[in-house]
């Protein structure tokens, strides 16, 4: 008894701890917020509001550039209390670091391209422009750890399916109930090399000894087990596996569509698409990293030159398209190689989580 309550009195203070910190993250979304929206408001009145530099004296654009400063700030700080808040709280959720990201991304290009539709842009070094200024340094908060949140949830996610396979979110009925047991595995191999196959039925099966597959035949231990272990009575087996395969019985009531059915149910094709799952995720990351990485320059150029085409595109719908003819879009995207940089970064990201919801889409939904 007395070894037990010290883990028991330190599990329950963790308890406590935990609790205390997600309540104080919550209380940090809330004021988080609000730092942001009243930042956020001041950046954007002053954007909208101020006049030309000439109708000001220095005492007024050092005071107004305080109060931008100060504004500025508030918006960060609040941005980064929110951005501390949903890590803790949601740090699974993958929609949260997209969403971090997608609004890192629109401070940074899109505030500046909406601005340009509506008037012109502000002239560089103006109160205008140090407005501006302020308001895309949002980004800074807002993109690393949407990157870091996206990164996290995927490498998480594909740990979790490389473990647990189609079992993640689907009910495997047939087989559920057998362990695995200690027999010789093949990776990606057939199904008798695999962890689910049973010493006393793997004797008696005709699939075994004919070197084939239960998927391949529709039918197998787990969904027909006794018609599996009866079809070997009282035959003599050969040693050439072909000669052995007439002995499969073949269950000749269900479609092939059935049959595909009862094979996404079962635990044995489970493991065999769990195994391909292993083989195909980090030959997709790797393929498209040292795609992303060995052929960047002409990458990153046919990024541009879809900026350019979408500036084309939005310039024959703008209000202003004297502004939107000069390429708002690719133009910020050239502005600095880290601008261009994170542009890049965040399209290879996005093109990366797709690219595994497809493999996982294609093994564990369609069962391909």
């Amino acid at each position: 008894m007395s070894t037990r309550r010290p883990s028991v009195q330190r599990e329950y203070q963790q308890q406590i701890v935990l609790r205390w910190i997600t309540t104080i993250t919550y209380r940090m979304i809330t004021v988080g917020v609000i730092l942001f929206v009243v930042g956020l408001a001041y950046l954007l009145y002053a954007l909208f509001a101020l006049a030309d530099q000439g109708s000001y004296n220095a005492a007024d654009v050092a005071r107004i550039q305080g109060n931008l400063t100060l504004f500025g700030r508030l918006a960060l700080l609040g941005a980064g209390m929110v951005v501390i808040g949903l890590a803790w709280n949601y740090l699974e959720e993958e929609v949260v670091g997209f969403v971090l990201v997608l609004l890192a991304l629109f401070f940074y290009w899109g505030v500046p391209f909406l601005l340009g539709q509506i008037e012109n842009l502000p002239p560089p070094g103006s109160l205008r422009d140090f407005a501006l200024s302020q308001l895309r340094n949002l980004m800074w908060v807002l993109f690393p750890p949407g990157i870091i949140l996206v990164v996290f949830v995927g490498i998480a996610q594909g740990i979790r399916r490389m473990r647990y396979g189609a079992a993640l979110d689907q009910t495997l009925k047939l087989g559920s109930g057998v362990s695995k047991q200690e027999v010789q595995q093949r990776f990606l191999g057939k199904c008798w090399q695999l962890p689910f196959c049973r010493d006393y039925v793997r004797q008696r099966c005709p699939i075994y000894h004919a070197r084939r597959t239960c998927w391949r035949e529709g039918v197998g231990c787990m969904c027909e087990e006794k018609t599996i272990v009866m079809a070997l009575q009282n035959v003599r087996l050969s040693d050439d596996p072909e000669k052995n395969a007439k002995y499969i019985p073949h269950n000749k009531t269900l479609t092939k569509a059935e049959l595909r059915a009862r094979c996404a149910e079962c635990v044995i094709y489970n493991e065999h698409q769990r195994q391909k799952y292993q083989l195909f995720a980090p030959l997709t990351v790797g393929t498209i990293i040292g795609c992303a990485y060995f052929f960047r320059a002409p990458l990153q150029e046919r990024v541009f030159n879809l900026l350019s085409l979408l500036d084309q595109l939005l310039a024959r719908f703008t209000l202003m398209p004297s502004e939107a003819q000069k390429g708002v879009l690719e133009a910020a995207a050239r502005a600095n190689e880290t601008a261009a940089l994170i542009l890049y970064v965040s399209l290879v990201i996005v093109a990366l989580s797709y690219a595994l919801r497809i493999v996982e889409t294609v093994v564990f939904k369609w069962k391909l």
